[in-house]
Parts: C-alpha cells; sequence; structure tokens
C-alpha cells in the first residue's frame, strides 16, 4: 500500500499549511533541548495535554537539566510528579537522566538505537526526542497519528494488531518529507488527531484532508471504518492562550541550526 508521489506531496501540503494556520503552540515545542523535549514525551504518555501544562514548566524549574535530574533523591522528583500519576514513568525518567551521565558524559545521545536503551522509552518517545530536538527524519505514531493514517490511507484493517502497527509504522515514516520539515508534520499529525479527527466526533467538514481520506464519507451514516474509543477529544484551544503563536497559529518549526544556544 506504498503511497505515489502525489498523495504524498498533497499530504504534505495540505498538512504543512493547516498547522502554520491552526496548530497548537505548546512550551515544548519551543525548544530542541532533548532532555526538556523528553520530559514533555514522558509526562504525555497517557495523560492529556492540558494536564501536563500544568507541570512541565514547573518540574524543568525544579529539574533544569538532566544533570539537575540524576542528582536529584528520587523522593524529590516523585514528588514534583505527584499529581500526574503512572509514577513509574517518574522513575524511568530519573533512571534514563541517571543512564545518560554515566554512560554519555551528560551528552544526550542522538541515535534510536542509544535513545531507545533509555529506561521508559520505546520506539515512539525515541522517535519524537529525534525528530523534535535533533530535526531528523524519525516517525512517530502515538494514538492521534494512527488514528488519521489509518483513516486516511487504509482500506481494510490488517489480519492482526501486529500486523497493522507494522503497516502503519511504514506508513508513518513513508509519509515524511525530507529535513526539518518533518518537525512540521509530526506535529500537525498529533495536532490534527487531538482537535479534528478525533476518536467520537471527527469534524470531516473542517479537515484540510477530507478531499483524500478513504474514512470522511463513512463519517456521514456511521462512527467510520475503525471505531475508536481509548483517547478522550480533547476541548484545548488550538492555539495555548498564555502564549502568542509566532506566525498563524502553531509553533513554527526550530531552527535545528542553533541547537545548543537556548
Amino acid at each position: 500500500m506504498a503511497l505515489d508521489g502525489q498523495q504524498k506531496r498533497a499530504f504534505q501540503q495540505c498538512l504543512s499549511q493547516w498547522y502554520r494556520r491552526h496548530g497548537r503552540d505548546l512550551p515544548w515545542r519551543r525548544t530542541t533541548d532533548p532532555y526538556a523535549i523528553l520530559v514533555s514525551e514522558v509526562m504525555l504518555q497517557q495523560t492529556q495535554v492540558e494536564r501536563v501544562l500544568e507541570y512541565y514548566r514547573r518540574f524543568l524549574a525544579r529539574f533544569p537539566t538532566v544533570a539537575a535530574l540524576a542528582i536529584a533523591a528520587v523522593d524529590d522528583v516523585l514528588t514534583a510528579w505527584q499529581g500526574l500519576g503512572y509514577y513509574r514513568r517518574a522513575r524511568n525518567l530519573h533512571l534514563a537522566a541517571q543512564q545518560i551521565m554515566e554512560r554519555y558524559q551528560g551528552v544526550f545521545p542522538d541515535t534510536f538505537e542509544e535513545v531507545a536503551a533509555l529506561p521508559g522509552v520505546g520506539r515512539y518517545t525515541a522517535g519524537a526526542v529525534l525528530c523534535f530536538a535533533f530535526g531528523k527524519r524519525a516517525p512517530i505514531l502515538d494514538t492521534n497519528v494512527q488514528r488519521v493514517l489509518e483513516r486516511l490511507f487504509v482500506r481494510r484493517p490488517a489480519a492482526s494488531p501486529h500486523a497493522m502497527q507494522k503497516r502503519l509504522w511504514r506508513l508513518a515514516e513513508e509519509v515524511l518529507p525530507q529535513g526539518a520539515e518533518a518537525w512540521v508534520i509530526n506535529q500537525a499529525m498529533m495536532d490534527l488527531g487531538a482537535t479534528l479527527c478525533t476518536a467520537r466526533h471527527p469534524r470531516c467538514t473542517q479537515c484540510c484532508l477530507q478531499a483524500m481520506c478513504h474514512a470522511a464519507p463513512a463519517f456521514t451514516t456511521q462512527l467510520g471504518l475503525f471505531p475508536y474509543s481509548e483517547t478522550p477529544e480533547t476541548e484545548l484551544p488550538l492555539v495555548a492562550e498564555a502564549d502568542a503563536p509566532l506566525y498563524g497559529g502553531g509553533t513554527p518549526p526550530p531552527d535545528f541550526t542553533r541547537r545548543g544556544d537556548e
């Protein structure tokens, strides 16, 4: 089910334009610090964005660097995490910081194998760190991205959930452009799934990809080809109220050539 060049270009162009007008402006999109991005990605596991917004800046103020987190007492880390739940995430984040200090002398690794080997980091989180911190063409597949890709491009379910995951990971990589624009497409797919292509009530008529979506016609008479219920819709505004966007809507892609100057 490989996509042809015209499909990919249309998908990338429409989604990029939509993100630049309607994407969410989120604080972790304003940095290329891999530690800060790892913190946000771990917090976002099984937690809604609006909840993470309450904790992200506060946690980084308490533990501003990977070194500061590594030397902290685990009880202090858990106290700072209190209220987010799933405390194993905090323990793994603490262990990851210690591993980065011990194995890499505090320099955050920048290969998939090294990042994925950190405690609590899976394929999605490793890809997110590589793309959002280092500007690499790394695919991601969270629930929102999966829903977007499945509805857009998958005509029939695969033989098994495992086969479907493999198919979706291939699609997630295939739709990415080269260079830093991959940052935009990954962020845009997550935002589209969180705000328009939602699990229960997708707003197809407002979606820039409606014309190329295989599932969109089905929503006029039924839930859709691939029903979802595990992710609630978010009422988070498309643009964060606390921070005026730099252009149109979503946070613009960072200048990866200036990493380390933040």
